[in-house]
């Protein structure tokens, strides 16, 4: 999976580098999928989200279409019954719902579904759905939608495993969209000290009414909400190894931190997370690694080393 900009590492980056492994990828939306095609991707693109109108251009760039509601399945019927595509040029992979109530059709609808899309002349490539939670329930709901299906389309791919389901052998089908698991240690956060002072005790840091209980030793690390360092429930950074909380409200362009008895130089690295501390960062958070791998936005560059097997997203230095 790639979608959000492959999980914040980047879109293209990240295809190119894993082309030679992966069998195709999964976008959640049309934009993303021309992305690939226009960077030189080849292999299948998986379209998760594709409304109505934009089923014709994404059948016309070669990606596979995921249907699932009345209105995308009767604009796929008219585009092929008025010769805008032709039925051999779509290539379709029907949601079912099985328990989620986000995406697809009823798994009771599946026969009408199936015998629609073969009057027209389309055969299946695929079949899906998403576990909420690894409930018997949703599993037997997906096998009947898949025996449906193969009635028709033998062939379809069926596929409803991701990363935190893919260990379950019975889950994998015939497909596994990995996602969060491709990324496990990929990417660390850096930024850089723009300031450091020596605040005392009672006095107020940054916006609000934030006032320190003790004497103590603060650094002004450049990056805030515009960037993705979380503004309601901010996770601390690390200077020389050390955790440093943020202290008072996170600024749009940077944050102060508390480093307590030593005091960094103006420049010094500062480590806003990485493959080990990012499940810490997300607790801190209140949030989960995902957030916390596609928040970073804004004044970002990111520097790949693939040799390594990682990709490094650093803030951009700013003025003090």
């Amino acid at each position: 999976m790639v979608k959000a900009d492959a999980y914040g590492h980047g879109l293209c980056e990240v295809a190119q580098a894993v082309e030679d492994i992966v069998d195709g990828y999964g976008v959640a939306v049309l934009e993303e999928g021309l992305s690939l095609r226009a960077c030189g991707i080849k292999k299948p693109v998986l379209l998760l989200i594709c409304p109505p109108d934009e089923l014709i251009e994404a059948i016309n760039h070669d990606l596979s279409v995921c249907i699932g509601n009345e209105t995308q399945l009767a604009a796929l019927e008219n585009a092929v019954l008025d010769g805008i595509i032709s039925a051999d040029q779509a290539k379709i992979h029907i949601a079912v719902d099985t328990g989620m109530h986000r995406l697809g059709f009823d798994v009771d609808a599946m026969d009408v579904v199936l015998k629609r899309l073969c009057k027209i002349g389309i055969s299946a490539e695929g079949v899906y759905s998403h576990l909420r939670v690894r409930s018997q329930k949703q599993i037997k709901a997906f096998d009947r939608a898949c025996d449906i299906v193969r009635a028709y389309c033998p062939n379809a791919l069926r596929h409803i495993a991701s990363s935190h389901s893919a260990g379950c052998k019975t889950l994998r089908y015939d497909a596994v969209r990995v996602g969060l698991y491709a990324y496990e240690g990929a990417m660390r956060i850096e930024s850089k000290v723009i300031a450091v002072r020596r605040v005392a005790a009672g006095e107020y840091v940054s916006y609000g009414s934030f006032k320190l209980s003790r004497d103590t030793n603060t650094a002004v690390v450049f990056g805030g909400y515009a960037d993705g360092v979380q503004r309601e429930n901010p996770s601390a950074v690390y200077i020389r190894g050390r955790e440093c909380r943020v202290l008072g409200k996170v600024c749009m362009d940077m944050c102060v931190v508390d480093c307590g008895d030593f005091l960094p130089d103006i420049g010094e690295k500062v480590v806003l997370s990485d493959a080990e501390k990012i499940k810490r960062v997300s607790k801190m958070r209140r949030s989960v690694e995902y957030t916390a791998m596609t928040c970073w936005h804004g004044r970002i560059e990111r520097i790949y080393e693939y040799d390594k097997g990682r990709s490094e997203v650093s803030l951009k230095k700013g003025d003090s």
